[in-house]
């Protein structure tokens, strides 16, 4: 499994408009993608800063969705006011999955 990060900033407004975008818009087109295995959408408002990360099933499906990832990340960038500070792909050494309460 691979991981692709991006990371945001911006003012608290445009932190609220990305994090609305990313629920309305982002997160079905991603989960969408052949090869997506999930994707997360974090804030730190006190910091200024957000993380988009997305899993995907292998290094070739996260490869096949680069040239979605930029378009994807261009229009974030126009609808939000956010600016895009850094990218990120990992490999996934491993991974916990919690049900309900996040108990097991």
């Amino acid at each position: 499994m691979f991981a692709r990060t991006s990371t945001w900033s911006g003012s608290p407004e445009a932190l609220q408009k990305w994090a609305d975008n990313s629920v309305s818009t982002v997160k079905g087109f991603v989960e969408g993608l052949p090869g997506n295995a999930g994707v997360v959408f974090l804030v730190d408002r006190d910091g200024g800063t957000a993380l988009t990360m997305t899993l995907w099933d292998s290094d070739d499906a996260a490869k096949a969705t680069d040239r979605f990832a930029e378009q994807s990340r261009a229009a974030t960038v126009a609808a939000t006011g956010t600016e895009l500070i850094a990218r990120g792909s990992y490999e996934v050494v491993a991974r916990s999955e919690t049900q309900g309460n996040g108990r097991r």
